[in-house]
Parts: structure tokens; sequence; C-alpha cells
């Protein structure tokens, strides 16, 4: 019997919690084990078949599965688009935690000790946090007990370290929920396709809707995805999409290192995304912010073509594609080279530029929040609509603030270097993150570590690094974290997509936050302790392969550059990032518009090669809405999206369960 207009009511703001807890602590379990246990598969399917979030495309994988999965019980259950929006909301919330506990906390940190040359591996013994010689050795071989004891303090630091985050993001969230969601109404390509999902599954959803564009879309997705699993589960299967040659594990294509490639030849030519999950994301993204991606490409290729020939990127031509972009081993270096240095025009000013211009559009609404927060009259927080009052949420943004520099500060960094790291990687980056998120599902802004991440740490000392230290060597490796798009709670994304589902979904904000809460505060001790489970039990040589040191892998210092040239460049993207603002948001006929720009010159645009992705839905779209209109796109581009990105899951889930399956039974 399907649910009364009563019984809806009652639902929202009723939370089931006993299944709600079951699925969080299920989920993080397994979420965690499967990563591991997917190490013999390849980077490149493991990257892409986690239950976190895919490399690159930051596609909720497990959010998806959990709403996707749940149709065969929609009618036994009595499953409504209420229920829904918390397991998206818990689901959101479990994937960032995975994908941020996912690649150098606690284990990856630890076994670095082993490969770190000295003075660095007795510098990182003197952490308070970190375990024993003995144990991280222990830990390598496998097949043996876990000492509790002995990583308690990791356990604890790193358990902190989402918590802190987590506090500082939902500040954030909670003070500009109804800016963002209510007044902006900010797309969110991702949520507006789960919508779609959670539509089809819903038991009271109306007679009226169509299943067969979501169904058609389901089809593509499964179809388009099942040759990229098979191929990596078969050799003899026929490589469709060329992912076993000169693919990244994030799904894009890279150009080969060998001059005798034609495409060597295009200097900008360095990498193509070939995802299928980017293309059905931006086929959501505004058609401006997509041509402005490609266009800005284009124009990109453009000048480094004419720069190569006036001799800038010596050697480029021998270089693979991602030794082009970040100029990895010392080579040349599309992003972080003379005579663009794009990277830092966009990663640095353009965060700034893209901050600046929310706070500025926003500067009626902060005073208003702000006047409630210091009225001595009790704000009225209205149910389902409202989660706290605006004096709480200021309170909770402070305390997230301070709890943020503290646990910085139990890393060994300064005050003044936490502040700093604070304002510029966390707040400034990760809300232009955020934005850039929000519009068009790709994470550009504060992504990829590279030269940028250097930036509050030179402009903290002066621009002059001191001597050697643990301060200098945790705030190098913080940074290089925060801004490698590892770090997700960076970014109060995962509140803010759970707040649009609940926007859609007609659920209580309130309860939606709670369910939030509870996802973080169950699921970041389970995924620590599960992965130091088991890695102690089968091996870190085994589920994390590789000898990587800390020295060369977790740290970024062969990116230092001169802070003049931060400020130089990083003015010249603040510039054009926020003129482009003003002038397109002043006239309705002007074609540039900030968030492309920053996404075509951001270091992450650069590395995953999402021009082309752009390119392509940009056109699908641009026909979509010419031939149909918008009623067509609504009526049915949309659903198949969101059919397509359920089709997509199916196959990742499945596909990561049976290469588990081969991880102890080989076939």
């Amino acid at each position: 019997m399907e649910n009364t207009k009563e019984d809806l009511e009652t639902l929202r703001h009723k939370v089931p919690w006993i299944p709600i807890v079951l699925i969080i602590g299920i989920s993080s379990f397994a979420g965690s084990a499967l990563y591991c246990l997917l190490t013999p598969s390849g980077s490149v399917m493991q990257c892409s078949y986690n239950w976190g979030t895919g490399v690159g495309t930051k596609f909720t994988i497990l959010a998806f599965a959990l709403i996707t999965f749940a149709y065969p019980l929609r009618k036994i259950l009595k499953i409504s688009a209420i229920h829904l929006n918390y397991i998206y909301a818990a689901g959101t919330t479990i994937c960032y935690n995975i994908f941020s506990n996912e690649m150098a906390t606690p284990i990856g940190i630890s076994r670095s000790v082993l490969f770190t040359p000295q003075p660095i591996r007795e510098m990182m013994g003197t952490w308070w946090w970190m375990p024993s010689y003995e144990t991280i050795d222990t830990m390598m071989a496998g097949g043996s007990p876990v000492n509790w004891g002995a990583w308690a303090g990791s356990i604890v630091f790193f358990t902190t370290f989402s918590y802190c985050l987590f506090i500082f993001t939902s500040g954030l969230s909670l003070v500009f929920r109804r800016r963002w969601i209510d007044i902006e109404n900010i797309p969110f390509p991702l949520t507006i396709a789960a919508n779609e999902v959670v539509k089809t599954v819903d038991v009271n959803r109306s007679a009226d809707r169509k299943v067969r564009p979501f169904v058609i879309g389901l089809i593509l997705g499964i179809l388009f995805e099942l040759p990229i699993f098979l191929q990596a589960l078969y050799p003899w299967f026929p490589d469709i999409y060329m992912w076993r040659v000169d693919t990244c594990p994030s799904g894009v294509w890279r150009a080969p290192a060998s001059e005798a490639s034609p495409l060597a030849q295009i200097v900008g030519l360095a990498m193509v995304s070939k995802s299928p999950v980017w293309f059905g994301l931006f086929f959501l993204a505004p058609l401006s912010v997509s041509f402005n991606v490609w266009f800005w490409s284009l124009v990109m290729m453009i000048l480094e073509q004419i720069a190569f020939s006036m001799g800038y990127y010596t050697g480029i031509t021998a270089q693979g594609g991602c030794c082009r972009v970040l100029g990895l081993g010392g080579g040349a270096s599309l992003t972080q080279g003379a005579p663009f240095y794009w990277g830092y025009m966009s990663t640095i000013g353009g965060t700034m530029a893209i901050t600046a211009m929310m706070l500025y559009s926003s500067r009626g609404y902060l005073r208003q929040t702000i006047r409630q927060a210091l009225s001595r009259k009790a704000e009225h927080v209205e149910e389902g609509t409202d989660v706290v009052s605006y004096r709480c949420a200021y309170t909770i943004l402070m305390v997230g603030a301070i709890s943020i520099i503290l646990w910085l500060m139990s890393a060994g960094i300064d005050l003044l270097s936490a502040f700093f790291i604070l304002i510029f990687s966390i707040f400034i980056g990760g809300i232009a993150g955020f934005y850039t998120y929000s519009h068009t599902g790709f994470y550009a802004a504060n992504n990829l570590r590279g030269g940028h991440s250097w930036f509050p740490l030179l402009l903290r000392w002066g621009g002059t690094l001191p001597d050697m230290s643990p301060n200098l060597r945790m705030s190098d490796w913080t940074t290089q974290e925060f801004t490698n798009g590892n770090v997700l709670l960076v970014f109060p994304t995962a509140q803010m997509m759970a707040f649009k589902m609940a926007s859609l979904t007609g659920a209580s904000n309130r309860n939606t936050f709670l369910v939030c809460v509870a996802a973080i505060l169950v699921s970041t001790p389970i995924i620590i302790m599960t992965r130091i489970w088991i890695t102690q039990i089968y091996g870190a040589k085994v589920v994390w392969g590789g000898t990587s040191s800390f020295e060369n892998c977790c740290t970024g210092m062969q990116w230092v550059a001169p802070l003049p040239l931060f400020v130089e460049y990083g003015a010249i993207g603040f510039v054009i990032t926020f003129a482009f603002a003003i002038l397109h948001a002043r006239f309705v006929w002007f074609p540039f518009e900030p968030i492309g720009f920053l996404i075509a010159t951001s270091v992450a645009g650069n590395w995953y090669g999402v021009w082309f992705a752009f390119l392509v839905s940009w056109l699908l779209k641009t026909i979509v809405l010419r031939v149909g209109g918008s009623k067509i796109y609504e009526k049915y581009g949309v659903p198949v999206v969101g059919g397509f990105l359920a089709g997509d899951v199916i196959v990742i889930i499945i596909g990561s369960l049976v290469l588990t399956l081969r991880f102890f039974v080989p076939f």
C-alpha cells in the first residue's frame, strides 16, 4: 500500500536510524576492505572501481549504488524518496570519507618510513602518532595479529583529522545553505542525476512518471562500462576503449612518450578524458561553463604551440602526457612552466577570485545572517527547512576553524603556518573547489597538487623556506594532501549535496544533516581500523604495493617556485577570473565566465584532459536544446543521464566484487 500524504509528512521528520546506522557501518567496512583487496587488479581499476569516489570524476559510487540497488526492495520495504534521501546523504558522506582516508592515512604515510632515507626517517619517527619502525615492518610482511596499542596514536590522529575538517565544512554549509540551495539554486549535476534514480525507485512516484528514458540510459550505461570491466577480467577480451594502452588510473588517455607519434607533435594535446562518467555529468553542466572549458583549452593549445616554436618547452614532445602537464622528472611543464604558468593563474589567482566573487555577491546575505546571529532575540528555526540558528552555525564554523588549527599544531606545525594553511589551502581552495564541482561535477581548484600548494607556506615564511624541520615537513605534507583531491572533506560538498537532495525530495534538512553527522562519526574509525586490519593480515606489499618514500611521493618540494612568480601569475589569474565573473553577471551577451576558464587553465583540468568530455557534452546538449527545447532536455535528457550513471555504477559494483573475489580465488 502506498504511503498517504500524512504518512509522508511523518516520514519527513523521522529517520529510520537502525537501518541507516547499519548501512553506514557495513558500507564503511566493506568499502575500506575492498579498496585494499583491489590492489592486484592494478591502479586503473582500483581507482575507478572502489566504493568511495572515482579518481578524477569524484563520482560518488557508493551513494549511487545504495539508492540504485534499493529498487528490488522498493515495494517490500515501502522505500520512499525521503528514505532514499537519507541513504544518499549517508552514502555521499561515506564516499568522501573513504577517499579522504584512502591514500596516505594512516597506512600509506606510515609504510613510507621504510623507504625514506635518513634524516627524514628519523624526523618522521619523532611524530607522536607514528607507529614504531618494528610495527610498520611487521605490517609490511603481514600474517600477524594487529597490535592495536601500537596503532592507537595513528587511529586517534587521523580520526580527529576527519572530524575537524567535517566540523569546519559543516559550519560553512550551515551558514551558506539557504544562499546556495534556496537563492542561487546551484545545479549539482551529480545530485540532479542521483535524483532521477530516486524518482524511479520511490515507491510513491507519480503515475505519469515515464521510466523509459531512464531505462534507456541504464542500458547505455551498462553497455558503455561493461567493456572496461571485461578487458580487466579477461586478457582475451577486446580492449575497445584502449584501457590497456596509455591510460592513466583516472581513465584518461595520455600522449605517449615518443616523438615518433604524430600526436606527440601537438604540444598541448597531453591528456584526453574518456571515462563515461564525465560525459554524463558534463551534459548536465551549464552550457556557458562547458563552452568556456573547451574554448580556453583550444586557445591554450594554440598559444602553447606558438611558444614551442619560439623555443619554450624544450624536449616536451618526447615526454608523456602526464609529464607534460606537471613537468615530472624535471622536464618542461605546460601548467607550471614558462611562458604561461597556467596552473598558478588558476589554482592561486583563480581560486582567490572565485572565493572573493562568492563572498562579494553574498555580502548582503552575510550581513543579514551575522545580524541575526548577534541579535539578542532568539531566532526562529523552521522545522524541516533550517538546520540550526545562524548563531549556532557561526559557532560551529568558528569551532571547526579552531579545531583544525589545533589539529595542525598537534602534528608539529606552528600556529602561523596552521593559520595560513586554514585560510588558503582549506577555506579559499575549498570554496573554489566546491563552486567548480557543484556547477560541473568536476574538481578543478585545489586539486592535483603542484607548485601552487606551496603558496601559503612561502607566503608565511616571506618567500624563503626555513631549514628542514618537522614543522616544514608536516606543513608540506598537509598542503599536498589538501590540494591533491584526496582529502575531499576539505570541501563543503558532502553536506551540500545532501542538502540539495533534501530540497529535491522535500526531506527535513535537519534530519539530513544529522544523518551526515552520524555517517562521519561512525564511518571514520571503521574505515581507518579496517584498512589497518586488512593490511596487517595480507601485508602492505600485497594490498598496497609499491615502495614509495615520503620524500618522493607524499611531498612536492621539487615544485617549489619563487614567491614573486606565484604572486605575479596569481595576480594575473585573479584579475582575469574576477573580470569574467563581473562581466558575465552584468552582461547577458558576454560569453566568457570564470568557472570554465578556471577549469581549462587548472592543473587538474589539464591532467584529466576534461576539455574533450566538455566539448562532446556541450555539442550534445546544444543539439538537444536547439531541437527539442528545455522541455525535451528535462523530460528525456536528464533522466537518460541519471539512468546512464546508474547503469555505470551497477557494472562498477558488480565488477569490484568479482575483482575482489579474484584476490582470494585467482582465475
